[in-house]
């Protein structure tokens, strides 16, 4: 192969889309032009880059056999439909079936809704943990309470937990769901705590305990707001931090 020749298969090689006798080819002349391997190199770490910052799901065990059931079921209406007798039993089966299919997504929906928010906080915490953590300095939350007034269209509760080995240390205005929210920043020697505050009239909950990649989260309720703690502290702590804030 020749470099152009292999510079117009590159994505389909990082793709692992050529066949086998092509895959060859390019791989020898890749081996051999350090031009060419310099290229499919940078174009596999825009990739890896990619595929790392994407989120991934997996299916929950319910609906994989709910699939299941709705397949068997559609072979069977499929092999009774010649079958003149049998035509009615097979609409009852396919209605059966697609009620069983509706609200099986009803809830993957609204489990997949929820972790869709816990994860929308994870991300606000991270991207602060990298960039801008504060944008009012104070460990006074009476510093920091009045600091909002006017950059959100509420009031958060604001609270200083410094005798309890969780001095507050400010707050910024963080955007979560495309809405404002209040981020209060906490501190725990070396640790990092983001307690996000928004009114709960028609605001959507994480649940209130979620975990990943080393980081938790306890969300609740109390009085007009929602709380969501976020921390890579382990969730003993959090949760004793998190039960101090709900009792002051």
């Amino acid at each position: 192969m020749t470099c152009d020749e292999v510079r117009a298969l590159l994505n389909a090689r990082v793709d692992d889309e050529i066949d086998p006798i092509q895959r060859a080819a390019f791989d020898s002349h890749a081996d051999s032009c350090s031009s060419c391997a310099t290229e499919l190199d940078k174009l596999q770490r825009v990739c890896d880059a990619i595929l790392d910052a994407m989120p991934y799901y997996k299916a929950p065990l319910h609906l994989r056999n709910q699939v299941r059931i709705a397949l068997r079921g559609a072979e069977y209406i499929d092999n009774r439909a010649h079958r003149t007798s049998w035509r009615d039993w097979g609409a009852v089966a396919a209605t059966v079936v697609f009620c069983a299919l509706t609200a099986t997504a009803f809830l993957v929906y609204t489990h997949d809704r929820h972790q869709l928010v816990a994860e929308e906080f994870l991300s606000a915490h991270q991207r602060a943990l990298i960039g801008r953590s504060v944008d009012v300095i104070s460990s006074d939350q009476h510093t920091v309470k009045p600091w909002f007034n006017g950059k959100l269209p509420f009031s958060p509760p604001v609270t200083d937990l410094a005798s309890d080995g969780f001095p507050l240390e400010g707050g910024r205005v963080d955007y979560v769901g495309e809405r404002p929210v209040a981020a209060l920043v906490y501190g725990r020697r070396l640790h990092k705590i983001d307690v996000f505050v928004r009114p709960s009239a028609g605001a959507k909950a994480p649940p209130p305990n979620f975990e990943h990649n080393g980081y938790s989260e306890i969300s609740w309720k109390d009085g007009d707001f929602l709380f969501t703690a976020v921390s890579d502290l382990n969730g003993s702590e959090l949760n004793a931090f998190a039960n101090l804030l709900r009792n002051r």
